[in-house]
């Protein structure tokens, strides 16, 4: 018999990118004139106290309700504003209680096909972000955005032992809210190798697609972590996507060069250089950000966590390839820094030379008089 779930909140997360950089102050200021908004923190117990390097800026955007398919529920949405310009929007939606595994499961997949969802989060992003504009630095909106949703199991029958409840309750059918079909006993177990956890009593499931948290004491800081996450792998799918265009403009400039006399002293290639450079500042420091900016104190269980869900956002994979791009950019930049500069030199050897026979065919006409 499927499990009951008596209290539990189901985290629904839109990620967009909008600028280059936000600036904290600057928008907390903004924002105390009208919506409230506080700063992120964490617990501060021994067991998970972790160090935001600059925490994000935590705003309440109201309520709304949701129709699904499966009944209409309430939403309270926030969003929460991040210094490397980003805006992460949050729909958090309370578990009827009562309802039972399947039931979940229906509201699983009627979130997954909600356009409603994208609707509320799209047009509350747009709102903060008039509001906030002079704090933007460098805004430009990319048309792609993360999407994620995170269960939060704090009573369920059977849920005080997380080991046996996930054996007894159809963990993957959520993960991957598949509400039709049954799924293979190895994908279901494949998810369930990722299961961490910290006491007896609490466990976390992190898939690529949503997460199952179990905590009994409704903490949330896994969850906050998960969004973390969410938001670095969104810039860095932004950067991999804009290297891309920088290789496409790069390989269509050469196409394009024409060998005229007008382009001598003017580099064709000096300004999709130059940015390329600025832009591979850009994500080295913001590299370096993100391998320094989660710390913990005490037992680093949210490490882990955080480590969990690089691994399942595959963090590597695009580091490796925004490192191939980088690398690939900056030797077709040196290669054609160095034609220009050799065509230039070739030029300035022909204009020396008339220059000097300027000067010399005169001479030569005035002693043969």
């Amino acid at each position: 018999m499927p499990p009951i779930v008596h209290k539990g909140t189901i985290l629904v997360h839109r990620v967009f990118d909008v600028a280059g950089e936000i600036s904290m102050q600057r928008a907390e200021q903004l924002l105390s004139a009208g919506t409230r908004g506080t700063r992120l923190r964490f617990a501060t117990d021994t067991r998970k106290a972790i160090i935001i390097k600059e925490s994000p800026l935590k705003v309440d955007l109201g309520e709304e309700t949701l129709d699904l398919p499966s009944g209409r529920l309430p939403a309270r949405i926030f969003a929460r504003i991040w210094n490397y310009g980003v805006i992460s929007v949050t729909l958090e939606l309370p578990v009827p209680p009562g309802t039972d595994w399947d039931g979940l499961v229906k509201i699983a997949a009627g979130l997954e096909s909600s356009n409603e969802v994208e609707l509320f989060a799209v047009s509350r992003k747009d709102a903060l972000k008039r509001l906030i504009a002079p704090a933007l630095q460098n805004p430009a909106e990319w048309e792609i955005y993360e999407d994620y949703i995170t269960y939060l199991i704090e009573k369920a029958d059977g849920s005080g032992d997380p080991k046996s409840f996930i054996r007894n309750a159809d963990v993957a059918a959520l993960i991957l809210a598949e509400d039709e079909e049954r799924l293979g006993e190895e994908s279901r177990n494949f998810i369930l190798e990722s299961a961490l956890q910290y006491s007896s009593s609490d466990m976390a499931i992190i898939d690529w697609n949503s997460a199952l948290l179990i905590e009994p004491d409704g903490e949330r800081d896994v969850a906050d972590v998960i969004e973390f996450s969410l938001t670095h792998l969104l810039e860095f799918r932004y950067y991999d996507e804009m290297l891309g265009r920088k290789l496409d403009e790069l390989y269509d400039t050469m196409d394009q060069k024409r060998e005229s006399v007008a382009n001598i002293f003017k580099n064709l290639y000096a300004d999709i250089a130059e940015d390329s450079s600025r832009k591979y500042m850009e994500f080295s420091e913001f590299l370096g950000r993100v391998e320094n900016s989660l710390k913990t104190v005490g037992d680093p269980y949210l490490a882990v966590v955080f480590r969990a869900s690089a691994v399942e956002f595959h963090f590597d994979d695009w580091k490796k390839s925004i490192s191939r791009k980088m690398e690939t950019l900056a030797q077709i930049s040196q290669m054609l820094h160095g034609e220009v500069n050799t065509r230039r030199s070739q030029w300035l050897e022909i204009i020396v030379i008339v220059l000097i026979a300027i000067e010399i065919v005169p001479l030569l006409v005035s002693l043969l008089k």
